[in-house]
């Protein structure tokens, strides 16, 4: 099986919990005859929308919008003033779902949302190595964080179960917990690991710098890459790529006087060779 394979199978792995969650808890909020054709609407568009975009992440940032609309609504200060009736009955409404309210599901999006975001860095990783002969890297940088998301994630959850077994109202030490784990998890995914002594660099930017110079500042001083007017004119993306003994401490884009800084986009360790990916913010 291909990396390009496994990572849409993976993103299908994601997108469907959320597709069917946000699905199932609306159509519960509508009588018995009209659910399954309210839930197969809702799954429809959402799964349209994956398929048109490609992007897990959207369509599960879409899905946790839509599944807090009814807490928003609870929570309004205006609607009970305005439209104390409809507010009433609606809230109702809401809350006599078997999936409205339901704080699991919630946990389980930003679990969704976190794997999805994964999933999109370890394709783009895929992409950039390949070209440089590096296939299947995408997949491994994956792999350094995902068990650490997940078990940020059960901690919170495990947390939230003692808390409602036990009697005690943990609300108020709970959030923060849940925030510190999933902080330190993203943290981590952030970070390459492992020891390296080779670097490969990669800088994409926008062809509309041509003539302009990418600038690699080292402890060894600074290397120069000219962006050659005819490359930027055949090209909508330019890439530079460059092998270093060093991390790099500074990578610029050099236009006349003017200097630039790019920041890395993303960064991965295979054996003994680190690859950082350079890319100009739009």
């Amino acid at each position: 099986m291909s990396s390009k394979t496994l990572l849409t199978l993976l993103k299908l792995a994601v997108v469907g919990p959320a597709i069917a969650l946000t699905a199932l808890a609306y159509s519960s909020l509508f009588p018995a005859e009209n659910r399954y054709l309210i839930m197969a609407s809702i799954a429809a568009i959402l799964l349209g929308l994956f398929l048109s975009s490609g992007s897990a992440g959207r369509v599960v940032s879409l899905s946790a919008i839509l599944y807090t609309v009814p807490y928003t609504i609870w929570a309004s200060q205006f609607l009970p003033i305005a439209f104390p009736k409809a507010y009433r009955e609606l809230s109702e409404t809401i809350f006599a779902s078997q999936y409205l309210p339901n704080l699991q599901a919630i946990f389980l999006l930003i679990g969704l949302s976190l794997l999805a975001d994964y999933i999109e860095t370890a394709e783009e990783w895929e992409e950039v190595l390949e070209k440089l002969g590096r296939r299947g890297m995408g997949i491994q940088t994956m792999t350094y964080s995902v068990p650490i998301v997940l078990g940020a994630l059960a901690l919170s959850l495990g947390l939230l179960n003692l808390g409602e077994v036990s009697g005690i109202k943990m609300s108020a030490i709970l959030l923060p917990v849940i925030l510190l784990a999933i902080g330190l998890a993203i943290a981590y995914g952030s970070v390459e690991g492992g020891k390296y002594r080779k670097v490969v660099l990669a800088v994409e930017i926008s062809s509309s710098h041509g003539g302009g110079e990418v600038i690699v500042q080292t402890s060894e001083g600074e290397k120069s890459f000219p962006i050659l007017p005819s490359v930027a004119f055949e090209w909508d993306v330019i890439r530079i790529e460059a092998e270093l003994k060093e991390r790099p401490k500074e990578v610029f884009l050099k236009m006349g006087e003017k200097r630039k800084p790019l920041k890395p986009l993303i960064e991965s360790v295979d054996r003994e060779t680190l690859f950082l990916l350079y890319r100009e913010e739009s």
